[in-house]
C-alpha cells in the first residue's frame, strides 16, 4: 500500500516525482519573498530562509499526512470489504508515504543549510536530538490521522472542517515569524506546548540557530518540557483507542 500511494502521487504528471521537491520550494519561495523580503519578519535572525524551509517541510508533513490518513480508509473502502486485512495498516501506509515525501524534502533543507549556512548548528547533537524529534512528529500525526480517519468515515464535514484548521493552524505557529516576534511570554508558553511548535523549534535549534526559542527558555520548571509530549500521548492513545473501536464497523459503514 506504501509503494502504491507514493507510486499514484504523481502518476501522470511530466515531473513526476520531482514535485515533492519543488511544492515546499514554491511554497518557501512565496513565503520567504513576502513575509521575509517585503514584510522583514525574519529580520535579525540568523539562517531565517533555512528556519522557515525547515518548518515548512515539517509541518507540510503533518498537514499532509493527516489528510491522507483522514480519507485512507474510505479510498481503501472496496479492498477493506473484500479482504480482512487489519485496518490500522490503512493510515500507517498513508502517512509512511508522506514520511518518504517529508525525508526528500529535508534532503534538501540539509543542502541549502550545508551549501548556504555556514554558520549553521549542524553537530553530534543533530543526530541524537533531531531524529527525535521527526519521531515525536510522526507517533503524534498517526495519532491525529487515526482519529481523523476513523471520524471521516460517518462524518464527511470532518475533511473540510480539518482543511480551514490546518490552514489556520500554520499561521498560528511560528513558521514564517520567528516565536521571539511573540511579545508576550505566556502565549509563547501557551504556544510551545503545541507538539508541532515545540518539534519545529527543536529541530531549528539543532540545524539553523541555536538561539531559537525552546521549552526550556521559555518555562521556568524543567518539567514543563514534558508538557508536549503528555500531549503527544494522549492524541496518541486517543486516536488509536478511537480507531480501534470503530474499525469493526468500518465495512458496513463505508
Amino acid at each position: 500500500m506504501i509503494r502504491t500511494d507514493f507510486k499514484l502521487r504523481y502518476q501522470g504528471s511530466a515531473l513526476g516525482y520531482l514535485w515533492s521537491i519543488l511544492k515546499p520550494l514554491f511554497m518557501f519561495a512565496i513565503l520567504y519573498t513576502i513575509f521575509g523580503k517585503v514584510l522583514k519578519l525574519g529580520a535579525g535572525v540568523p539562517n531565517y530562509p533555512m528556519s522557515l524551509l525547515l518548518g515548512i517541510v515539517l509541518f507540510n508533513f503533518f498537514a499532509e499526512a493527516t489528510s491522507g490518513a483522514l480519507k485512507s480508509v474510505v479510498a481503501k473502502g472496496s479492498l477493506i470489504r473484500k479482504i480482512n486485512i487489519p485496518r490500522y495498516l490503512i493510515p500507517i501506509s498513508s502517512t509512511a508515504s508522506a514520511f518518504i515525501n517529508m525525508l526528500l524534502n529535508l534532503s534538501v533543507v540539509f543542502f541549502f543549510v550545508l551549501v548556504f549556512a555556514p554558520f549553521n548548528e549542524l553537530s553530534l547533537k543533530t543526530l541524537f536530538i533531531f531524529p527525535l524529534m521527526l519521531a515525536e512528529l510522526v507517533i503524534f500525526t498517526l495519532g491525529v490521522g487515526f482519529l481523523l480517519g476513523a471520524i471521516y468515515v460517518k462524518l464527511r464535514d470532518i475533511d473540510y472542517i480539518w482543511e480551514v484548521a490546518r490552514q489556520a493552524l500554520f499561521y498560528s505557529i511560528p513558521i514564517i515569524y520567528p516565536l521571539s516576534r511573540v511579545p508576550n511570554e505566556t502565549i509563547q508558553q501557551i504556544m510551545l506546548a503545541n507538539p508541532l511548535v515545540q518539534i519545529i523549534q527543536e529541530s531549528r535549534a539543532v540545524i539553523t540557530y541555536e538561539g531559537t526559542l525552546r521549552t526550556a527558555n521559555v518555562y521556568d520548571h524543567s518539567y514543563f518540557i514534558f508538557i508536549p509530549l503528555l500531549i503527544v500521548v494522549i492524541a496518541t492513545v486517543i486516536g488509536v483507542s478511537y480507531f480501534m473501536k470503530k474499525s469493526k464497523h468500518f465495512a458496513e459503514n463505508i
